[in-house]
């Protein structure tokens, strides 16, 4: 009886870390993706920057440390997943990066602008598509922070858009996509108006939103609002205050 009793103890306790550790991998697989969602955004964003005014040297190191950062989150998925379809996606998009690579060997080709926005929207793709793929659910708290990392993606999203429309005023696709990207950031920041933030907080969000309604007005009129320079140190300001509440989000889990 005794030796039945352990048995099942033991068993208990195999199954309560194999849990655990099948929990960890999924939070893995969430965050990772979560980055790439950014980082596929970020990347092409300086990029378009950097096409437009080849002057922009911060932007184009930028660029090439977004790549380094997508191979760290590449090797944590293929480091955290069992599934085939994921592993499959992961292969794709570890192909477009180098895609990408290839095209800053001659950045300044007029078919290039394009290709990026292009590949930046299969690197978006093929990121939701694992997160959709977990079973994890998010606490509360979780969400916030999902959130809140959201709205910097958006942020670079939005300005991506923006440059792709100063290179290419024409071209309805790109202002559909900044468009539907500014309505999906006010809902974001409706969202997390929901949260009873402390009044140390709060001020951020009050950044945020003052900064995002300046940001607004140019993104409204892009032909009549060619100012990228400012339009940049505008979106900087949302996303050093969207940090600064993820990092507060972050220690709360």
């Amino acid at each position: 009886m005794m030796k039945s009793y352990k048995y099942i103890i033991l068993i208990l306790i195999l199954s309560s870390q194999v849990h655990s550790s099948s929990i960890r991998n999924q939070i893995s697989l969430l965050e990772a993706s979560e980055n790439i969602r950014m980082i596929s955004q970020e990347i092409v964003k300086n990029y378009l920057y950097y096409y437009y005014n080849n002057e922009k040297k911060k932007e184009k190191k930028a660029i090439y440390s977004g790549l380094k950062s997508l191979d760290e989150q590449f090797r944590l998925i293929a480091k955290s997943t069992k599934d085939e379809d994921s592993k499959d996606i992961l292969t794709f998009l570890d192909y477009s990066k180098d895609k990408i690579e290839k095209i800053l060997l001659d950045p300044f080709n007029k078919d290039n602008p394009a290709l990026m926005v292009d590949y930046s929207e299969v690197l978006l793709e093929g990121a939701e598509t694992i997160s959709k793929n977990l079973k994890y659910k998010p606490s509360d708290e979780e969400k916030i922070l999902i959130k809140m990392k959201d709205i910097s993606f958006l942020i670079d999203r939005v300005i991506k858009y923006y440059m792709a429309l100063l290179i290419e005023p024409d071209n309805l696709s790109y202002q559909d996509m900044l468009d539907k990207s500014m309505k999906d950031m006010e809902k974001d920041l409706d969202y997390i108006n929901t949260y009873n933030y402390s009044s140390k907080n709060i001020k951020h969000i009050i950044n945020i939103e003052r900064n995002w309604s300046v940001l607004n007005s140019f993104l409204k009129d892009v032909k009549e609002s060619r100012v990228p320079n400012i339009v940049l140190l505008i979106s900087s300001e949302v996303k050093k205050n969207a940090k600064i509440l993820e990092n507060y989000h972050r220690k709360n889990q």
